[in-house]
């Protein structure tokens, strides 16, 4: 199969398992890691490893400028948003007479985020200030990272990732691209600007959509009728999707290719509140692959990362879209899915459950996001609202579950070949033996020379490991005479115990990062044993119950037949 535009073509190949959406190898380097910080000139810091999380309001719609609905978002600085449903625009109170203060839903209530975009923000402003140019540059240095949006429906979450329905055939001039489309232009820049560097990139794509709780591949339809299997990979520690299809893409249009593709292909539906309305969460994962050398001697690191892209579908009320039939069933299943993608949420911005069970196997979509919510990734939440009064309860909901999901943490690793890691882990283990060698010798010659020498001063020559140049190590801390050593000797022996120290201090983090990372992957592996048991008990009682009632129906049939018998002798 291949993908076409503009007379370029994409090879397409089936992925193997290590391919599929979630996966990821065996071994994790661990990296120091700020989270989104640079989501632009006016965005704060956020805390290492936690959800980032920019706030988008959309304008009102046609029919609620019909409706005369009024506003009830304010948007109070960059980072703040309040909601003040107790006041019409005008100033004049909207609680009537028979409403109290004391309801909930009706007081203002004030969120602070990473940054906050009101009705006038466009699309360019969204990339250069969400951080999405952020998760791209960590992409390309190895890290999974996920830009998702949540919203209910018709708040603006397909428009802000992929633009308007009408841009089928994008105008590459337009004002309204989505982030999809200007993060792939960010990508291929960035990638143009490292050809001088040693490092080289591979790209690759892949476009599905979970439709009723089915994973249909948009680059394959084959997959319509017979719909793809999420699996757990033991060796990755998270799901995949077993024969996702994957696009080597060389240059920007078969990367456009892809994405238009899918769009062509997923679903699609009108209700009473949306004429464009997805019916399907879709995830387009764009796989950065990049290989550098590591030493002279024809080591080469590659390092995995990707880019996801989540469009979920909004959450729906049936009484507000008027939907029947098949488009109530696919509401039905995506209110599901997000259901338990809130509760997920909820139970991992708790402090107090995050470390318990949460219920990702509940639904395929928390299935595929549970390395983003709580994993080794970094993640950037687009919540987009509806200022209108009467989406006060849904936009509500959203601003909760995106102030939770700002306390989530995760762990974000650079994902390695295990391999490369493993040879990479034996050259530091090399060194390490190499610079004791040359300590231990070092200190042979040091007794040596203040055994034959007594009155000279202490300022023994030490070679190095690398080379023949004349440095200070730690041998001169095991003999008592440091005072005698000059100031300038002093400082370049400090200076080289820092250096080790620091170096000893990196090590003992990595260990101590993958330490941690073998231990959850063994947690995970424990409690799948513990299902699959518990799956092989109940299979064996029905088993041993389906036997007996075999053999209970063959005795009394046998009885029966040696009855008949008996009549007919008589």
């Amino acid at each position: 199969m291949g993908l076409t535009r503009n007379g370029k073509k994409g090879s397409v190949r089936r992925a193997t398992s290590s391919e599929g959406f979630g996966s990821a190898s065996t071994y994790s380097n661990t990296s120091s890691f700020g989270s989104l910080a640079d989501l632009g000139n006016d965005s704060s810091v956020d805390d290492l490893g936690n959800i980032s999380v920019v706030v988008r309001v959309r304008p009102l719609s046609e029919r609620e400028i019909q409706r005369n609905d009024d506003t009830i978002i304010q948007v109070v600085s960059h980072e703040q948003i309040m909601m003040r449903p107790d006041v019409k625009p005008n100033g004049q109170s909207a609680l009537s007479g028979a409403q109290s203060t004391f309801n909930q839903t009706l007081t203002a209530k004030t969120f602070t985020f990473n940054s906050v975009f009101d009705q006038t923000a466009t699309q360019s402003e969204m990339m250069d200030k969400s951080g999405v140019g952020r998760v791209i540059a960590m992409a390309m240095e190895g890290y999974s990272t996920t830009v998702f949006c949540y919203g209910q429906t018709g708040s603006g979450k397909t428009h802000t990732l992929t633009g308007p329905p009408h841009l089928d055939k994008p105008d590459p001039f337009s004002e309204e691209h989505g982030l999809i489309y200007r993060a792939f232009v960010h990508l291929f820049d960035r990638l143009k600007e490292n050809t001088k560097s040693d490092c080289t990139y591979i790209i690759k794509a892949s476009f599905l959509e979970i439709y009723n709780e089915k994973v249909i591949d948009l680059l394959n339809l084959s997959t319509f009728k017979k719909p793809l299997q999420v699996r757990w990979s033991r060796a990755s520690g998270g799901f995949y999707v077993e024969n996702l299809f994957t696009v080597e893409c060389e240059e920007f249009d078969d990367l456009l290719a892809v994405l238009e593709e899918g769009m062509r292909n997923r679903a699609v539906g009108s209700h009473g509140m949306n004429d464009y309305s997805s019916r399907s969460h879709t995830i387009l994962t764009v796989h950065v692959i990049s290989e550098l050398q590591a030493s002279e001697e024809g080591v080469y690191l590659s390092r995995h990362g990707k880019i996801n892209f989540v469009d979920l579908a909004g959450s729906e009320m049936t009484k507000k879209t008027n939907s029947q039939g098949k488009t109530l069933e696919e509401a039905n299943n995506i209110n599901k899915s997000l259901m338990v993608l809130g509760y997920c949420i909820s139970q991992l911005s708790d402090p107090r459950k995050r470390n318990g069970h949460i219920p990702y196997r509940d639904s395929k979509l928390t299935q595929l996001l549970s390395d983003s919510l709580a994993g080794n990734g970094i993640t950037l939440m687009v919540a987009c609202v509806s200022p209108a009064r009467s989406n006060l309860s849904e936009t509500l909901n959203t601003l909760r579950y995106a102030a939770r999901a700002k306390h989530i943490r995760n762990k974000p690793v650079v994902v390695m070949d295990p391999r490369e890691a493993l040879i990479l882990s034996l050259k530091r283990a090399v060194m390490a033996l190499q610079e004791e060698n040359v300590h231990l010798r070092n200190l042979i010659d040091l007794e040596k020379s203040t055994s034959q020498q007594p009155e000279r001063p202490l300022t023994s020559v030490i070679r190095s490991a690398n080379s023949e140049q004349v440095s200070l190590t730690g041998a001169a801390l095991d003999t008592p005479r440091l005072s005698e050593l000059p100031a300038h000797e002093a400082h370049q022996l400090l200076h080289s115990l820092l250096q080790e120290n620091r170096a000893l201090r990196k090590e003992n983090a990595d260990l101590y990062s993958l330490r941690e990372a073998l231990l959850r992957q063994q947690e995970a592996v424990t409690k799948h044993n513990e299902r699959l048991i518990k799956q092989i008990e109940v299979k064996n009682i029905i088993l041993e119950f389906i036997t007996n009632k075999l053999l209970c129906n063959f005795t009394d049939g046998g009885e029966q037949r040696n009855d008949e018998e008996r009549i007919q002798r008589k």
